[in-house]
């Protein structure tokens, strides 16, 4: 279990722990218990300074109830090896004096009706048990009494912690699917600074993205020009320092790492520029230009360097003879298929393309293109898309997040982003596509004005100064980034429900009497 799921169990456990009213389990009695390492590790990390979580198993009357301080199956199985007990690795012993014998792998217990113990078992003991036992790692047994548990508020909530182990080792597991999570990403750059050099206005390039990826899919960014796609791509890459917000690749926060830790997740994360001209170095051959940051990573080794290059060469349509030529040999396209080959030579899980095909003739993108969802399926690659075609991010995107003055404005699958556009913005933008019918009449949605500045975006919704379905509220208040459908997110007051609208018309009501009372 890696580090942030473990702190994600731990806070899960914690808060429903509190949801019981229990703050504090220290000198209750109250052990929880599980043969499960990875929930064991996560407890022992932060929990209470408890060892293990379980689920709940009934004790028979008459039998009170009591702990088991980090049993093993060994330790139980020697335990009673009088009556050759065999213990599976996923069950955990339970109750009574002397269980008396050995059934499908599960102990059963002599008293009253027998127990049934779960691959995962809680027990818990009285609050004042009366314990016997010699040392630490034995099963400490109760003694028998007439009494009968306890209804103690803490025992129902160790319960009712431990019966979300299941959830949350599922939802760390649909976790494990994502390798890229953008949460509030914010880039900033100082614009305008005073006299003392303290700066006053800032540019707000990125502001306030949040957005998942899962492994293998492709995520389609598109937007005006202008609007912050290629800043969030180099900021996630940390071409550009974040000015707030968390970036997290693979389970782990890069965005704050230092640049020596993240200089070793640099080659699964990789970028192909948008200029195929400009992102080459004119002094350096096609084959060192592909294998130069490979070597310098320590990915192949010198013996096995051309080798190598020819390899990825081929895999994007170079061929061989390209090796000892320069950039300026070569057309577009084939410039192009270069920084591809460069990206993918360091074997990346994450690659950021930047309009990787708008500055190439139509026959070349479609090739681009074809080349690049061959390689997702054959590499596993996940990519995030920028364009301005809509076309081309229809054809390649599992999901689409559309961008409107460094915000996303709304996010979705690319089914349900195409089929039901939901913000303003997006149907304008979408509206602008041309349909190649002559005999199909487009319901084109003009924009009046020009998009506003970055360094001075308009107060509440950035689009409100251009969007034909503004309300007041659009003037004064941001909307928020809500989710609309299952899995589709937007950015607008239109979707707001009714409650929500008329407290927020309220707050302005009474805003404007004040300042008329002033």
């Amino acid at each position: 279990m890696k580090e942030e799921q473990k702190q994600a169990l731990v806070k899960r456990l914690s808060r429903t722990f509190a949801e019981k009213g229990v703050t504090d389990l220290s000198g209750c009695g109250i052990d929880i218990i599980s043969n499960n390492e990875d929930v064991n590790d996560a407890i022992a990390s932060g929990l209470y300074g408890y060892t293990t979580v379980t689920k709940k198993t009934e004790l028979p009357k008459g039998v009170a109830p009591f702990s088991v301080a980090k049993p093993t199956p060994q330790q139980i199985a020697e335990k009673y090896s009088s009556k050759s007990a065999k213990v599976k690795e996923e069950t955990l012993i339970v109750e009574d004096v002397e269980p008396t014998y050995v059934k499908e792998e599960t102990l059963i217990v002599e008293d009253a009706e027998p127990t049934y113990v779960t691959d995962e078992t809680l027990v818990v003991e009285d609050v004042a048990p009366q314990l016997t036992g010699d040392y630490p790692n034995e099963i400490w047994m109760a003694e028998e009494t007439s009494t009968e548990i306890p209804s103690d508020p803490t025992i129902a909530a160790t319960t009712a912690a431990a019966d979300t182990v299941e959830e949350i080792e599922e939802e760390s597991e649909k976790k494990d699917e994502y390798l890229l999570e953008v949460k509030n990403l914010k880039k900033y750059f100082a614009v305008k600074k005073n006299l003392v050099g303290k700066t006053t206005a800032f540019l707000r390039a990125v502001d306030n993205v949040s957005f998942a990826l899962k492994k293998g899919k492709t995520l389609g960014i598109v937007g005006e020009s202008g609007c912050g796609k290629t800043t969030m791509g180099r900021t996630i890459l940390r071409l550009h320092e974040a000015s707030g917000g968390e970036v997290w690749f693979n389970g782990q926060e890069v965005s704050k790492i230092s640049n020596r830790e993240f200089d070793k997740l640099r080659p699964n994360m990789q970028m192909i520029f948008q200029d195929p001209y400009a992102s080459l170095s004119p002094r350096l051959t096609v084959g060192a230009i592909i294998g130069e940051a490979a070597l310098q990573h320590g990915l192949i080794k010198k013996e096995n360097y051309r080798e190598y290059v020819l390899e990825i060469m081929k895999m994007c349509g170079l061929q061989p003879h390209y090796y000892d030529r320069y950039p300026h040999e070569f057309s577009g396209g084939q410039r192009q298929r270069i920084c591809i080959a460069r990206a993918l030579a360091l074997k990346p899980q994450l690659v950021v393309c930047d309009e990787p095909v708008s500055a190439l003739d139509v026959s070349i993108q479609a090739q681009i293109i074809n080349m690049l969802k061959e390689l997702q399926k054959e590499l596993g690659l996940t990519y995030v898309f920028i364009s301005h075609d809509l076309s081309v991010v229809k054809h390649i995107s599992d999901e689409v997040g559309v961008m409107y003055l460094g915000s996303m404005v709304e996010y979705g699958s690319k089914e349900s982003i195409f089929k039901n556009t939901l913000h303003p913005y997006t149907k304008a933008l979408f509206s602008a596509v041309p349909v190649p019918n002559p005999h199909v009449k487009m319901n084109r949605v003009i924009l009046t004005g020009d998009i506003p500045s970055p360094v001075n975006p308009p107060k509440g919704c950035k689009f409100h100064t251009r969007c034909d379905k503004c309300m007041e509220i659009c003037k004064s208040i941001p909307p928020k980034y809500r989710e609309v459908e299952d899995g589709h997110f937007c950015a607008c007051h239109l979707y707001a429900s009714e409650e929500e609208r008329a407290e927020m018309e309220a707050g302005l009501a009474s805003k404007r009497k004040k300042k008329n009372k002033k």
